[in-house]
């Protein structure tokens, strides 16, 4: 009985740690992965294993030497258990209950059955590939629906169904082998309905549906939850804004250009041709709505349709409308969300504020029985990238907290999750867990550092008292034939050709800050640690020659040699100042204006002799189109021009930025 009880908890763990590679073991250390078909291999297998399990006893009345070796792979049993850690091991105790827990596993129901295929009819006769990875044992299941650009995830299947459920992946309209006209986001909604019907009247299925996705995958989430199903019982969209007006393929108004037009305007295909055309070349083409047909035929693509809706639609119409849960919630839709919702993004990420709008959102509504969010320092795929290192333990592990979750929500199963606070959040610099009721945090106090004037050309200070006497303003020029490069940042592009030029995380802004056209504003050293947690939005008053343009701020945390990552950022289209939800008008020439410009949010311990430190300008190429400055459609002119960018920061016009912070 202890031999299978070890075997199968070192296959356990070991299969999890090959199916994730963010919870790989040390260097050097032989792992052992039981082929559960295959029984010769088990027989060398538990030869093997005897030996291991006589050592772990060894070694865990020694010392505590074995749980430090497996506390990663441990961390999807318990992740996220304390307020605050710095990915800490578990108490042996923990450890040894898991194994005890383990001894119920057969050694031969392990592994999950082969997917079936199936083409899932909807109401208009269209089929839908469908694949269903049933778990070992009997019947019925609850399942974890997942509807994308591909029939479901290998890996993610493996896992699902080895904690019980049955895992049903599905390819849109379009893509994979399924029928009908890719047409993105538009019918995702009744499809996702039509679907989930099917799923629960089948003999496999208790009913008890959940979805589970990121990107494209959890737009599907948000579209179908809507409807309502009465199966539908939990959703976890990760990575993806439900309001996919504000802040995806748009963002305040400006157009989110290397994303919107990867897959679009051109394909995988096209990647060596623009390449030899020069990707900066090519991203600059003008018009916009042509870029399609510049390098690759407008029939090529498999999403070329999309590319010219994202530069038609400029504004918040009935397009955005249909497939969007408007962010401030005025639309209603957020009310008809009354199911358990976990969220999840990375500071790194396009999508952490509008994950914590819509927490907010629902939060307010309080109709979600069961409310989460887990924001760790990672980008748009889960990965840590740039330059600054968090550690290991800033990367969450999505497969084990959404499975520990839906064992809460969906199975009834009275777990850790119960006590948990509901958001969970990575504090970079001091990389370490942390844990809140309320986003700000409470222990957290809003504070505005606000614009003062400094005796060197294109800097100023920030101070948290607010200006007493009036001061000229700082003015630069915004030439939108030399926009200032994208370097890092907080967005979604993960298109490998281009990631010479633009690419998420944490970089060096230094290079930037000796551009004529970049204003930057800092603290004094800080004279202790200051963590940083929170939304940051800043009130801009500033005046253009231009009748539309651009400003973007970037927030920073300045190193005392002078390094400068970027933590988080944020632009406002000019025309768009009132409301990023009514109908945008030109602004008038020289004259000064409020823009109220909202940053992602972040989580961040300045170090003590660090600054604080902000950028203004007025681009950020190719991650947004340079606005041409000239208040015509952005999509069909062909000209620009160069305009006179003012920065106010004096008692009448006191310029600030918001943040919420705690000094350590």
């Amino acid at each position: 009985m202890l031999l299978i009880m070890a075997a199968n908890a070192i296959f356990f763990i070991t299969a999890m740690d090959s199916a994730n590679p963010g919870l790989a073991m040390p260097s050097g250390k032989t792992k052992i992965l039981i082929p559960m078909g295959s029984r010769l291999n088990l027989f060398f297998a538990l030869k093997n294993t005897l030996f291991r399990v006589r050592r772990f006893w060894w070694r865990a009345r020694r010392k505590d030497a074995v749980i430090a070796r497996y506390s990663k792979a441990l961390q999807r049993r318990y992740p996220l258990k304390d307020a605050c850690y710095k990915g800490g091991l578990l108490e042996r105790k923990k450890y040894k209950a898991l194994l005890l827990s383990l001894s119920a596993l057969s050694l031969f129901g392990c592994k999950p059955t082969a997917p079936e295929e199936r083409m899932i009819p909807m109401p208009d006769r269209i089929q839908l590939q469908t694949r269903i990875w049933l778990p070992a044992g009997q019947g019925p299941f609850p399942v974890v629906f997942t509807r994308g650009y591909s029939a479901g995830s290998e890996n993610d299947a493996q896992q699902f169904t080895r904690a019980g459920y049955v895992y049903v992946g599905q390819a849109t309209r379009g893509h994979g082998s399924s029928q009908g006209k890719m047409n993105r986001f538009f019918g995702d909604a009744e499809d996702g309905y039509s679907s989930l019907t099917w799923i629960s009247k089948q003999p496999w299925s208790n009913g008890k549906i959940a979805m589970y996705g990121k990107s494209y995958w959890g737009a599907t989430q948000w579209l179908t939850a809507v409807k309502q199903h009465p199966n539908l019982k939990a959703i976890i969209p990760q990575n993806i804004n439900a309001d996919l007006w504000q802040c995806v393929y748009r963002c305040n108004g400006a157009l989110s250009l290397a994303m919107s037009a990867s897959g679009r305007a051109y394909s995988e295909d096209d990647h060596e041709k623009i390449a030899q055309y020069g990707w900066s070349r090519y991203f600059k083409h003008r018009p916009l709505l042509t870029l399609d047909e510049l390098i690759t035929p407008p029939t090529k693509t498999q999403d070329a349709n999309l590319w010219k809706d994202y530069v038609t639609h400029a504004e918040f119409d009935d397009y955005w409308k249909k497939i969007s849960l408007r962010g401030d919630g005025k639309d209603g839709k957020y009310q008809k969300i009354n199911i358990p919702v976990y969220l999840m993004s990375g500071w790194y990420d396009y999508y952490a504020g509008a994950a914590f709008n819509s927490y907010q959102q629902l939060n307010k509504l309080a109709n979600s029985q069961d409310l989460r969010i887990t924001i760790d320092a990672s980008s748009h795929l889960n990965e840590i990238v740039g330059e600054r290192n968090f550690g290991k333990q800033a990367v969450k592990d999505e497969l084990g907290l959404a499975i520990r979750w839906l064992d809460y929500v969906i199975k009834g199963e009275n777990n850790e999750v119960k006590g948990e606070l509901p958001i969970q959040y990575f504090t970079m610099g001091s990389n370490r867990w942390q844990a809140a009721t309320e986003w700000p945090p409470a222990y957290t106090e809003p504070i505005s550092y606000y614009l003062h004037a400094k005796h060197e050309q294109r800097r100023g200070k920030l101070k948290p008292i607010a200006p007493i006497t009036e001061h000229p303003p700082i003015q630069y020029l915004y030439d939108p034939e030399n926009p200032v490069p994208t370097l890092g940042g907080n967005h979604s592009f993960i298109d490998d050709a281009v990631a010479k030029i633009i690419r998420p995380g944490p970089l060096d802004q230094q290079i930037l800050e000796n551009r004529p056209d970049v204003l930057v504003f800092e603290t004094d050293p800080l004279l202790r640690d200051t963590e940083v947690t929170g939304p940051v939005t800043m009130k801009l008053f500033a005046a253009s020659s231009a009748t539309d343009t651009d400003f973007v701020v970037r927030l920073i945390d300045k190193a005392p040699d002078g390094t400068s990552y970027n933590l988080t950022e944020g632009i406002m289209r000019a025309r768009f100042h009132k409301s990023v939800w009514e109908r945008p008008e030109a602004i008038e020439p020289n004259k000064v204006i409020e823009y109220n410009i909202a940053l992602q949010p972040t989580s961040n311990l300045f170090k003590k002799g660090h600054r604080i430190a902000i950028h203004i300008t007025s681009s950020s190429f190719p991650l947004w189109d340079p606005n041409t400055n000239t208040g015509s459609d952005q999509g069909t002119e062909n000209q620009t021009i160069i305009a006179s960018q003012s920065i106010y920061f004096d008692q009448r016009y006191p310029s600030h930025i918001k943040l919420h912070q705690v000094e350590h």
